[in-house]
C-alpha cells in the first residue's frame, strides 16, 4: 500500500494528535484472553478502523496495542503506525529456550536476532536484526528489580512453530542462539525501516534443550514463573515510554 502520512492516518481513525509515540505486539495464540487482560492497563480505549488494532491511553500518553501472531501479521501495525510517525515498538510473547541455562519463567532480551522469517527482506532485512541498547539496557534493570531473571544475547525467529525437530534445535543450540519464536527478527527489521527504536520482552516457555514443549505439563511453581515474567514484561514496555 502506497498511503502518504495523511493517508495511513485516515485509514487508521487517527488524529495527530492521537498518533502514539508506543506501539505494543504480542505475539500469541490466546488473543481472546490477552486483550481483556492488556487493555485494562488502558484507559479511553477503542479499536481502530483496522481490526484488533487497540488504541488507548497510558498516564494519558496514547498506546497502541495488538495481538499479532507471525512475522507476516507482526510487521502490519509497525509498517501503519511507523508511517504516520510513532516513535517505538516493543514485541512482547513467549519464546523457546534452545541453550541448557534457560528454563521456564525466565525473560529473554535480544540483543541481535536471526532472520528465519520470510517478512524481514520486503523491509531491507537479511541476516541478523538488531534491538535498540538503551531499551534493552533500560528493560534490564527494570525486569531486574521485580527480581525476575533475564538473558541478554542472540535470537532466532522462525515461520514455522512446529518444525523443530531435535536435531534443528542441537543445531540451533551449536549455533549459539539462546531462545526462538516467530516475530522478533521482523518487527526490528520494519522498526528499522520505519526509524523506530524497538526492543524485545520475551519470557521462556518451551524449554527445547530438554524436549519440552507448551503442549507438556509444568508444576505449578513453573506456571506461576509463566506467570509473573508475563505479567512484568508488558508493565516493563509501558514502562518504556519514558524514554520516548
Amino acid at each position: 500500500m502506497n498511503l502518504s502520512r495523511e493517508g495511513w492516518l485516515e485509514a487508521l481513525g487517527l488524529t495527530e494528535e492521537e498518533v502514539p509515540p508506543l506501539v505494543i505486539l504480542e505475539g500469541t495464540w490466546w488473543h481472546r484472553t490477552r486483550y481483556p487482560l492488556r487493555l485494562a492497563a488502558l484507559t479511553d480505549v477503542r479499536e481502530l478502523k483496522f481490526p484488533d488494532l487497540y488504541w488507548g491511553r497510558y498516564r494519558g500518553i496514547p498506546v497502541l496495542f495488538c495481538v499479532a501472531y507471525g512475522a507476516a501479521r507482526a510487521v502490519e501495525p509497525v509498517h501503519a503506525l511507523g508511517s504516520v510517525g510513532s516513535r517505538a515498538v516493543i514485541q512482547i510473547g513467549s519464546c523457546g529456550g534452545i541453550q541448557p541455562g534457560l528454563i521456564s519463567g525466565d525473560i529473554m532480551l535480544p540483543e541481535s536476532a536471526v532472520i528465519g522469517e520470510g517478512a524481514s527482506q520486503y523491509y531491507g532485512g537479511a541476516g541478523v536484526a538488531h534491538a535498540t541498547p538503551e531499551l534493552v539496557e533500560a528493560a534490564e534493570r527494570a525486569l531486574r528489580a521485580r527480581d525476575l531473571t533475564v538473558h541478554r544475547g542472540l535470537h532466532l525467529t522462525t515461520s514455522a512453530l512446529f518444525a523443530q525437530p531435535p536435531e534443528r534445535v542441537e543445531g540451533w543450540r551449536e549455533a549459539g542462539y539462546l531462545t526462538v519464536d516467530m516475530e522478533t527478527s521482523a518487527v526490528f527489521t520494519a522498526a528499522k525501516y520505519f526509524g523506530m527504536k524497538t526492543a524485545s520482552l520475551v519470557f521462556v516457555w518451551d524449554e527445547l534443550s530438554r524436549g519440552r514443549s507448551f503442549l507438556d505439563s509444568y508444576s505449578a511453581e513453573e506456571e506461576a514463573r509463566q506467570a509473573r515474567a508475563n505479567e512484568a514484561i508488558f508493565e516493563v514496555a509501558l514502562e518504556l515510554l519514558e524514554l520516548l
